[in-house]
């Protein structure tokens, strides 16, 4: 498959024909790798080899093979015996007028219509495997979209704990200040509520983790997840190759060349129908006994149907009907396929943005607030409501750059889906 070329940089050379790096230049593998932590590869690896939905293209082949070799068999041969002139009256009573015809009889194909029939069996095998090429395509994009959530569930997990550890050093400070007497007891009280709280969000955070990795170790047919986490980083990115250059691809999505294999079996259908009104000859050859001369002869035949032109013409009509179809679908589709890919690429673009401007600008001015209020409040400068105001900011622009991160990734994700290639000009894991 030609989308090999450009996939097959992307993960791993162990994925059969169709490898896809959805997350090159997106998610870098950690540095450090856990005995029970799943890579990118190996989730790919274990779809393609596992999932129920592409076994079914196989079999497709198989039957589409026996009908081939249907195709290509000649009119049967016909084998006929004909009695007449017995157990009648008079001078024909018993057998004594009896003739006894033996014949041979087929159908002589004109209009090489075997060929038709073997021509668009071809052709939709051909189909079949673009099929399962799309499906492959699809399976890898939606592998890689369940491999992000759990890296985005995981990374929301160390922020949930980074804002349980906040909250305790807030409690730790707040006991301090109400046991001097220096600050309200009801501080203690928020205090508390905050540990509580970020308790309670890790607890619900970790049952999303756990259901994120059954959803991925459901496509390989797992029911029970044999990995503890993944491997990978958020906030990665490489330059990705122009917009107008992406399109180009495009028109070799597998989803489009589907159109061009379906409109050749079109064509296909045409020319078989066309077959139809070359007409075909019915010959029979054969040899008749009769007994009340006591001889034998040869006896031949043959027959052809009249306005066969005329009767096929409907078949061609519709055939020719069905392509024109397909040529307006793949136009339809070629449009959406441009408008899914400019929302795409330009929603990349503006989520690194955001998460470029998070990390370089808003996440270390907040945290510089924070720190300014926290020496603040020990100094009694500062109320709790000020310290637990700093430490909520930190925490929400730290939330949006893992939800800026992540919608980058998504969409580069769907980028290369769209393309069938990698989305930046070097992909390697």
């Amino acid at each position: 498959m030609s989308i090999q070329k450009g996939l097959g940089h992307a993960i791993s050379t162990h994925v059969p024909k169709l490898s896809l790096v959805l997350l090159v230049g997106q998610l870098f593998f950690a540095p450090h790798v856990f005995a029970k932590t799943l890579l990118l590869d190996q989730a790919v690896n274990n779809t393609l080899k596992n999932n129920p939905s592409l076994r079914v293209f196989p079999l497709r082949q198989q039957g589409l093979v026996g009908e081939k070799k249907t195709a290509s068999l000649n009119p049967a041969m016909n084998i006929g015996a004909e009695i007449e002139n017995f157990s009648g009256t008079g001078e024909l009573s018993g057998i004594k007028g009896l003739e006894t015809t033996v014949s041979l009889s087929s159908v002589l194909e004109l209009g090489d219509k075997r060929a038709a029939r073997m021509s668009l069996v071809d052709e939709k095998a051909n189909n079949v495997d673009i099929e399962s090429e799309i499906e492959s395509l699809d399976l890898i994009g939606e592998v890689t979209r369940r491999f992000t959530e759990v890296l985005n569930v995981q990374a929301r997990l160390d922020l949930a704990i980074e804002s349980l550890n906040l909250a305790n050093e807030a409690l730790e400070e707040v006991t301090k200040r109400v046991n001097a007497a220096i600050a309200p007891a009801a501080d203690m009280g928020r205090a508390k509520a905050a540990v509580q709280q970020a308790e309670l969000n890790i607890s619900l955070i970790k049952q999303q983790l756990s259901a994120s990795r059954m959803a991925l170790a459901n496509l390989w047919g797992s029911l029970q997840p044999e990995f503890s986490d993944v491997a990978g980083s958020l906030y990665t990115f490489k330059q990705a190759k122009p917009f107008e250059q992406l399109f180009e691809l495009v028109k070799q999505n597998p989803s489009i060349r589907f159109y061009a294999a379906e409109s050749r079996i079109r064509d296909a259908e045409i020319r078989l129908a066309k077959t139809q009104s070359v007409a075909d000859l019915s010959w029979s050859v054969g040899i008749r006994r009769n007994e009340e001369i006591n001889q034998s002869a040869l006896v031949a035949g043959f027959s052809m149907p009249l306005f066969s032109g005329k009767r096929a013409q409907g078949r061609i009509e519709s055939a020719l009907a069905a392509k024109n179809e397909v040529i307006f679908r793949e136009e339809s589709t070629l449009l959406s396929l441009h408008t899914q890919l400019y929302k795409a690429y330009t929603g990349r673009e503006q989520s690194i943005a955001a998460v470029n401007q998070l990390k370089s600008e808003i996440i270390p001015n907040l945290r510089l607030s924070l720190e300014q209020t926290q020496t603040a409040y020990r100094r009694g400068l500062y109320s709790y409501l000020d310290l637990l105001s700093a430490r909520r900011e930190l925490l929400q622009a730290k939330q949006a750059l893992i939800d800026s991160a992540t919608a980058a990734v998504r969409y580069g994700i769907e980028v290369e889906q769209l393309t069938a290639v990698p989305l930046t000009a070097e992909a390697s894991l």
